[in-house]
């Protein structure tokens, strides 16, 4: 009885859905909701193909994904996910697991938690319509701690994605589209995450959204609507909005935000003058959006629990993918320079890093 007490004080408070346990302890947001699997299978291959690797890992549903290599997998083609899995890169040897070189799908798929995972297009895929990783019309989806660099269409693509939490991730260094996230039908929680060095769509949301404690640094566009004719509804709060080397309007913070939109922002703060100091002002404009005096979701209010500069320290030291490797290592060094270093690429050997830009795990 106390249990299911708990639960339904849970859903009363957080308006989101009923369940009887979260995906893991500490999971937020509408996708706290995935279940995951639960058949043990260890990944002890970095091949792209074959027994015990990560594509085998991941072709049937129900499993709960370890890692017993670190490194990076080269992936030769897409990867598709199954419904109902559980990929526990924080299992994997220092220093980590990551994938490079093509798309990780979860396009049509639902139940799936990725955690501590680095996920790596770039230019070795010659399709230029696939982004690093893809959840369109998926449900129940949670990536958190994650690292997503080098996407080529979008770093996240979720369009018609229902109950998604993207969370302490790190989305950055887009290239060809030089887009971050592109999020359509929703729920969606984006919360404490490392925008870093995109065009646009820190993320584009035609959805219901939560955007809690995020920090965006290098931004030509950050959060986005795009002038949609969907009526959605945004809880923006305690977000730092940071402005570099490529930011050409440091007002687009809040890009597209058209009279549809109902926007309840809160606590958050622009710094602008790429002094190389963290002293911005508050910025909670929001275009010609419908002000909300109140969040759109009850559960807002308890996950903004850090101020704009609290949630830039946090991200900044913990976002993304465990330990921190060459890539994540770089992406962050440009944030801390507060406005003085970071670009907008078109190749990640720009970067200078090791391995045609990659880095070496």
């Amino acid at each position: 009885m106390a249990r299911i007490q708990y639960c339904l004080v849970s859903f009363l408070a957080f308006g989101l859905p009923l369940v009887s346990a979260l995906a893991f302890p500490g999971a937020v947001g509408f996708g706290s909701i995935a279940t995951g699997g639960s058949t043990p299978f260890v990944v002890t291959s970095l091949a792209d193909s074959g027994t015990g690797t990560f594509r085998d890992a991941v072709s049937a549903s129900g499993r709960n994904i370890t890692f017993a290599v670190s490194g990076y997998i080269v992936l030769q083609s897409p990867v598709s996910l199954s419904s109902g899995i559980t990929i526990n890169g924080q299992t994997a040897p220092s220093p980590g697991i990551g994938v490079m070189g093509r798309e990780i799908s979860a396009s049509g798929k639902n139940n799936i938690i990725i955690r501590n995972f680095r996920m790596r297009q770039g230019n070795l895929d010659p399709d230029t319509g696939k982004s690093a990783f893809n959840m369109g019309t998926a449900s129940n989806v949670i990536l958190d701690h994650c690292s997503v660099e080098y996407g080529v269409f979008d770093g996240v693509d979720a369009v018609g994605a229902v109950n998604v939490t993207v969370s302490n991730s790190i989305i950055a260094l887009p290239i060809g589209q030089q887009f971050g996230a592109h999020l359509e039908t929703g729920p969606a929680t984006w919360y404490r995450n490392l925008w870093v060095s995109a065009h646009n769509r820190q993320p584009l949301t035609k959805a219901n959204t939560q955007y809690i404690n995020n920090v965006v640094y290098n931004y030509q566009a950050a959060y986005t609507v795009a002038d949609t004719g969907g009526l959605f509804s945004h809880d923006i709060i305690g977000n730092y909005f940071i402005a570099g080397p490529s930011t050409t309007s440091a007002g687009d913070d809040y890009f597209q935000m058209n009279a549809n939109q109902k926007v309840f922002a809160s606590g958050n703060f622009l710094d602008s003058n790429k002094d190389g100091v963290l002293n911005g002002a508050a910025a909670n404009t929001v275009g010609s959006a419908v002000v909300l005096t109140a969040p759109w979701n009850s559960g807002s209010t308890g996950l903004a629990t850090l101020t704009a500069q609290q949630a830039f320290t946090s991200v900044v030291a913990s976002a993304g993918a465990s330990p921190r490797d060459q890539v994540d290592a770089f992406v962050v060094s440009t944030v801390n320079s507060l406005g003085t270093t970071g670009a907008i690429l078109t190749n990640q050997a720009s970067t200078g890093l090791s391995n045609n830009g990659y880095g070496t795990l």
